[in-house]
């Protein structure tokens, strides 16, 4: 478990967070400037609290009252940054390497080919950063991270900079790290879809004070947090399995629950479980299944909770899964909508964007 319990003077505000940290993966959402990468730093020993503690298991990190504050080096937490950070003049296996040799043989808890595997890099080992693209480039630097052994990994944004088909083949590996490699992981990201494709646990910053803390259903209606979470496109991800490739023409079909839907075409064996992503503004609420539409998935669903976003109604869906859909307050009037109806969620197949693959 990590343990932190900090306050730290800024320029604009202080950053003041207590929070346990319980969970394989916890995220850190919220929006520019809330202090996210300087909670980061405070962990990693790259910046001093002014006071509190800080514990990883049964680690004292740092504590003002006893006076202690281990340098980076003693943490053991590995630090994966936005920009890779790879050393341009040493190639992809010396920097695997680079941590790794100096740690004695004790301390180490991973070796160089099973990580360079598992993370798909085997043959790349030959390579210089500069002969990479953007994906294998941040799969280099987690592995280095990897193999310095740490207790704890923290992650900055570390796929900010790449496009979603390079976010969908990394975010399979970051699922390894949290599974198979038992390595816990503390992650900040704007992407509300990135997060829930790696964990449902979420601390909510702005300036510099914890909204909220928790499952991200659960928190992400609260007045305080809805806004931000709205504000970076929500977007409901679930995980479906691949039950039929119907070409290009007509896509492929998955099933959520007992539900059949249509999705663009897409490359994975049918058995295949894979998230899909509906934006909670490519959704279409109907009072009964609808006839003459060209909308080929509607999924029945109970109305679960309401809550106004900015002159918008964003209404709570229970499909199987709670599914954020974002309509007008006009709609909601003429629909006569409640807390409890019966309703259909209406999704044309090519809004819905398909992710990577369940573990």
């Amino acid at each position: 478990m990590l343990s932190i319990r900090v306050k730290r003077a800024l320029a604009d505000f202080t950053l003041d967070v207590a929070v346990d940290c319980l969970y394989p993966v916890t995220a850190i959402f919220g929006p520019s400037g809330a202090g996210k990468t300087t909670l980061l730093d405070l962990v990693a020993g790259l910046a001093r609290p002014d006071a509190g503690e800080i514990r990883l298991g049964d680690r004292v990190l740092f504590s003002s009252e006893t006076g202690v504050d281990l340098p980076p080096e003693r943490r053991r937490v590995g630090y994966v940054f936005q920009e890779d950070v790879l050393f341009p003049h040493l190639s992809v296996l010396e920097n695997l390497r680079y941590g790794y040799d100096l740690l004695s043989e004790d301390s180490r808890r991973f070796e160089v080919e099973p990580i360079a595997e598992l993370m798909g890099l085997t043959g790349l080992l030959n390579r210089g950063p500069s002969r990479l693209s953007g994906g294998e480039r941040q799969r280099v630097a987690l592995a280095r991270a990897i193999l310095t052994s740490p207790d704890l990994l923290l992650m900055d944004e570390p796929l900010a900079s790449l496009d979603q088909e390079l976010k969908d083949r990394i975010i399979p590996y970051l699922r390894h790290i949290r599974t198979d490699l038992g390595i816990p992981i503390l992650y900040v990201s704007h992407s509300v879809a990135e997060i829930l494709e790696l964990t449902g646990q979420v601390i909510v910053l702005k300036a510099g004070r914890v909204l909220a803390h928790g499952d991200f259903f659960h928190v992400a209606h609260l007045p305080e947090v809805l806004p931000l979470a709205e504000a970076h496109g929500f977007e409901n991800v679930l995980p479906v399995e691949v039950v039929s490739q119907d070409g290009i023409r007509m896509g492929c079909r998955v099933r959520f629950g007992d539900q059949d839907l249509r999705v663009p075409p897409c490359d994975r064996p049918v058995g295949s479980r894979i998230f899909i992503g509906i934006r909670a503004n490519d959704i279409i609420l109907s009072r009964k299944q609808p006839e003459g539409l060209s909308i080929r998935n509607a999924m029945r669903g109970r109305i679960l909770d309401m809550q106004d976003v900015d002159g918008k109604q964003l209404v709570y869906v229970d499909v199987g899964k709670r599914l954020a859909v974002e309509v007008t307050l006009e709609a909601v009037d003429e629909l006569s909508l409640e807390v409890g109806d019966i309703v259909m969620c209406l999704v044309k197949a090519h809004s819905i964007r398909i992710g990577p693959n369940v573990d």
